[in-house]
């Protein structure tokens, strides 16, 4: 059987305020945000674990401001490993916000993996956390909804992990060397997990821990969703 390949790809980067990403601390802290979509080889799947910010709308420019490049751009990304986006089987949104499911619509063959409360939730936010879901992004795309922690193959699995959103989940792959868990917005920065530190942006703040702690739990390689320290794995 073919060993599972993971690759991390490259979107560019998000300007923002760190104090998002670490609560309590930085706040006023300038950090450029990696975005980083991971493409996992798991025998005739192409998955691809968030898909990055997509083109922003103008009312969003203002507010939000994004450094990339044609090589950051996802197809560009994906020819590096002999794929098209037609070519993507699976699409996994570890959450809604959207900076992780931008570029959704570019996968027309994908089947779109989500938890069933983040995609309830996508619709009707809380005004707290309003902006950050972009209904353009996500609406009307034919979704798997799973609830909780989903084995999607043999080797890799949706771990429920909410706190950051009501219904984020991180990812774990297995190859014959190691476990990788990709933690999406639950652990952005390595600090996160290492400090027990959860991120700034909340739903629950007593889930985010639990979800943190969870994930420590976990012997594995973990990546960091905007760790711009870690560009590859």
């Amino acid at each position: 059987m073919p060993e599972l390949l993971l690759h991390l790809l490259q979107n560019g980067f998000l300007t923002l305020d760190m104090g998002f990403l670490v609560y309590g601390k930085y706040h006023g802290r300038v950090y450029e945000a990696a975005l980083k979509p991971l493409l996992i080889i798991d025998g005739s799947e192409r998955i691809l674990v968030d898909t990055g910010i997509g083109k922003l709308p103008e009312s969003y420019k203002r507010f939000y401001k994004t450094t990339q490049t044609q090589e950051h751009a996802l197809d560009v990304q994906l020819r590096k490993h002999g794929l098209e986006p037609k070519d993507i089987t699976i699409v996994i949104n570890t959450h809604l916000h959207f900076d992780h499911c931008g570029g959704n619509r570019s996968f027309k063959n994908a089947k779109f993996y989500v938890q069933a409360e983040e995609l309830q939730y996508a619709y009707s936010p809380d005004r707290f956390q309003k902006n950050a879901y972009l209904r353009e992004y996500f609406e009307d795309l034919d979704f798997i909804e799973v609830k909780g922690d989903h084995k999607l193959t043999e080797d890799i699995t949706l771990i429920s992990t909410p706190g950051h959103s009501p219904g984020h989940q991180s990812v774990m792959a297995k190859n014959k060397k190691k476990v990788y868990v990709y933690c999406g917005d639950a652990a952005p920065l390595k600090e996160n997990l290492a400090a027990l530190n959860i991120p700034g942006v909340l739903y629950r703040a007593d889930d985010a821990l639990r979800s943190i702690e969870k994930l420590r739990s976990l012997d594995a390689v973990f990546v960091f969703s905007h760790d711009k320290e870690q560009l590859t794995i």
